[in-house]
């Protein structure tokens, strides 16, 4: 059996980055040749569209996929087969009631809108999504995630590039959501005919379900998906399309779209651990995950720091290369949205670890009360203030949300205050690179957004690298640390990281042991 050591967690982290990253790159790549081809107020309005048919499906939809999951899964672990069946058939219904009346819904809303027909098909798409998750949850419950996973991510993409293929040729959004349909329509017949032959194997009769916890569960899955919606879904472009323009619904859209990227790799590590959290919480080695919570933590600040600095120097050049002059708007309110990269990855951190050890109440009330600040401040500040109550609503939910979990973590874990030396030489490295890359995409403005981009990356990495080797990003016991987490094709480049002083000290081969006692250095 394979044990979940802390490299096993980061490598299996890296493929859920990779499980986000495709996806999430060729939806750039529609929103760019969308803006290139049919201009930002066809954005503005493809933005809302995609963004209230993801939100409605992951309420509605993935709220059952999610419950379902877990009880199913736990029927299953029982060896409780007459349960398991109950259990399809109640979600099988769950779904497709829930998915007719959410696609019934958003078609309907979308007939007052200028674009109904595709608001028609985002409707349909939600629909087919919840025919085929009532099958995906099935086959996930029993056979992992591995089961759904690749069929998930080829229908994600091939949604995207068939609907830059129909804006290549001539069509318009809705020729966007009718490839949605195709790709969601071949996902839920391919899941429906694997599910099918698992249930050919079982003709166990279903046993009696009692519904009433069953229906708590689902309600608190639903709260937690809405409160994500809220907090992480860029919930601000509802405003923006109530009060604002469709061009200022696709300028936010497009700045928050590189906020994502920034933030995807450490929210997605962070959600890799949570089994591995819950295995060492269930063998109460809580010593152990402390310290590695606290080691993690200084490394989530470092990251933080860095990427708001790097995406607040370089995120504008990047807008004017790919999305073009017309959204120039975004190009300068990205570096006031990059203040709220500042606040994730410690954020996603401890709440992964509060999932983990099965507490989810700080996670849902912090998001609870970020939710309620990003909803009071953005409708407020919007209707005056346009994009930039957006972005202060956004930065303000941020905020809390992290304030307030980080608050909840100090005084339930024992050494969890953090140091405001490494804040500080964490902060400087980051203002230095940060100023050094704006300068350089400044100094090359002259020559073409594409070589200001590249001038700002460069001088941006020279400093990290020139930093890192001469003094360290970290302390050198959390690149210690780092050396039995990370691949070992990635230990060279931990003399980065480390230093150079760092790199002479060590032995030529050390092996790692997982898990890592604490140290003096874990509790500075």
């Amino acid at each position: 059996m394979n044990t979940l050591t802390r490299r096993n967690t980061f490598i299996g982290g890296l493929w859920a980055v990779a499980s986000v990253v495709f996806p999430l790159v060729s939806t750039l790549l529609l929103s760019i040749v969308i803006a290139r081809r049919l201009g930002s107020e066809q954005l503005g309005e493809q933005s809302v569209i995609a963004y209230v048919g993801s939100s409605v499906a992951g309420v509605v939809v993935f709220a059952a996929t999610s419950c379902a999951m877990q009880v199913m899964a736990a029927a299953r672990g029982r060896g409780d087969s007459g349960r398991l069946a109950a259990l399809r058939r109640l979600s099988h219904r769950v779904h497709v009631l829930g998915g007719f009346i959410a696609g019934v819904g958003i078609a309907s809303f979308g007939t007052f809108r200028e674009q109904p027909l595709a608001w028609l098909l985002i409707g349909l798409v939600t629909f087919i999504d919840a025919v085929g998750w009532s099958h995906g949850g099935s086959l996930i419950a029993q056979h992992g995630w591995r089961a759904v996973s690749p069929l998930r991510l080829l229908s994600q993409i091939v949604a995207a590039l068939l609907g830059v293929l129909a804006i290549l040729l001539g069509g318009g959004i809705v020729w966007v959501f009718a490839a949605q349909v195709l790709t969601s329509t071949w996902l839920t017949m391919t899941l429906r005919r694997r599910d099918g032959r698992t249930q050919l194997t079982d003709d166990t009769a279903p046993s009696p379900l009692a519904l009433q916890p069953l229906g708590r569960l689902w309600l608190l899955f639903i709260l937690s998906m809405l409160l994500s919606q809220i907090v992480d879904k860029r919930m601000e472009l509802l405003f923006l399309d109530a009060f604002g323009s469709a061009h200022q619904v696709a300028v936010y859209a497009v700045a928050f779209s590189l906020v994502t990227v920034a933030v995807t790799v450490p929210s997605s590590l962070a959600a890799a651990a949570i089994p591995g959290i819950a295995a060492a919480g269930a063998a109460d080695v809580t010593g152990a995950l402390t310290a590695h919570l606290r080691r993690a933590t200084r490394l989530a600040s470092v990251a933080a720091f860095l990427l708001t600095a790097g995406l607040a120097a370089l995120g504008p050049s990047m807008v004017v290369l790919f999305w073009g002059a017309p959204l120039q708007d975004a190009a300068e309110i990205l570096p006031w949205m990059a203040i709220s990269v500042l606040f994730v990855p410690i954020r996603v951190l401890y709440d992964a670890y509060w999932t983990g050890v099965g507490r989810l109440a700080p996670v849902l009330l912090s998001s609870g009360a970020g939710a309620l600040v990003d909803i009071a401040v953005a409708a407020v500040l919007v209707p005056h203030l346009g994009i930039a109550g957006a972005v202060a609503a956004n930065v303000a939910a941020q905020v809390v949300v992290c304030g307030l979990v980080v608050a909840y973590t100090r005084r339930h874990v024992t050494g969890m205050q953090a140091s405001g030396g490494q804040l500080v030489r964490s902060a400087a490295i980051s203002v230095v690179a940060g100023a050094a890359g704006w300068l350089g995409a400044a100094a090359a403005a002259g020559a073409g957004p594409l070589c200001a981009l590249l001038a700002g990356a460069a001088a941006f990495a020279v400093v990290v690298v020139a930093v890192g080797l001469v003094v360290g990003l970290v302390p050198p016991a959390d690149a210690d640390w780092l050396v039995d987490t990370l691949p070992a094709v990635a230990r060279p480049a931990l003399v980065v990281v480390g230093g150079l002083g760092w790199a002479r000290s060590r032995p030529s081969e050390q092996p790692g042991a997982d898990p890592v006692p604490a140290t003096s250095a874990d509790r500075a």
